[in-house]
């Protein structure tokens, strides 16, 4: 088995990893990351943060680290101004990958919590209706051609959002974990998701939470969705946790064990990731 997991881990890309310096603690700061994804085997990591776009950071990683591909991204809290598309054209100018719609800072994530709402950020008004902000990150996004993340949006809101970005021309739709407590998604709508091209991020992170999510709840959504549009992250970086190389290869010992073939991984942790960061 632990041939098989090297093999799999060689060459592999975690999209999904938290990493200080962050406003929480976290387990490594973003050079310590690299290192041990490097020396794990990784080919790339993508350092996420709910507070602090990571595009700059990424490019000083891969100068301190080379030999493992480091990227970045800005995820659209209160912190960096919500739905603002001058800190997106920002980011992705710095070489962002990916943009998350919000996170913390979503309504959705502050009604799980029972968190004050006025902190929020919206990205519909009282009608239901997306705002003109949204539509306005979303033409960034699309003209960069990089990854629109749906962050903490509610199931609803997500489906309203994808259905603009796809009119709007955003190629690539990742679903942030659609297995977590909070971003729950039923099945049936990520079928019908991804009969429209969208993918779904899914991380180990719930079933090493509070939630302790069934690792056999992950492998079913798997293979009702269909291997061709997931990707495995670890969504690791908790002081809690290990770190997130180590648990990103447990994840995928967990789906062996599932009943998840090589072939399969492979394409949710090489080939789907490579061909959203292209």
């Amino acid at each position: 088995m632990d041939t098989v997991l090297d093999e799999l881990v060689a060459g592999a890309v975690d999209m999904h990893v938290h990493s200080s310096p962050d406003v929480v603690p976290r387990k490594l700061t973003d050079i310590g990351v690299a290192l041990q994804a490097k020396q794990a085997g990784l080919a790339g990591v993508l350092l996420k943060g709910h507070y602090c776009a990571t595009a700059s950071r990424a490019a000083l990683v891969r100068e301190s680290v080379p030999g493992i591909r480091v990227y970045g991204g800005v995820v659209l809290n209160q912190a960096v101004g919500g739905l603002n598309p001058c800190a997106v054209a920002t980011e992705v100018a710095l070489g962002a990958k990916e943009v998350w719609l919000p996170t913390i800072s979503a309504l959705n994530h502050l009604r799980f919590n029972h968190q004050d709402l006025e902190k929020g950020v919206p990205v519909v008004d009282d009608q239901g209706k997306l705002l003109p902000a949204l539509y306005e990150v979303l033409e960034v996004v699309a003209g960069a051609d990089v990854i629109l993340g749906t962050g903490h949006l509610s199931t609803e809101e997500t489906e309203k959002v994808i259905a603009a970005a796809l009119k709007k021309g955003v190629s690539k739709i990742l679903v942030t974990h659609p297995e977590w407590e909070v971003t729950a998604m039923p099945v049936a709508v990520q079928q019908r998701l991804a009969a429209k091209g969208v993918y779904f991020e899914r991380c180990f992170y719930a079933s090493n939470s509070p939630q302790k999510l069934p690792v056999s709840e992950l492998v079913n959504q798997i293979k009702a969705v269909g291997a061709a549009s997931t990707v495995l992250s670890s969504d690791f970086g908790q002081v809690f946790n290990e770190e997130p190389a180590v648990g990103f290869r447990r994840f995928l010992d967990c789906m062996l064990q599932g009943g998840i073939s090589p072939l399969e991984i492979e394409i949710m942790i090489k080939k789907n990731p490579n061909g959203l960061l292209a």
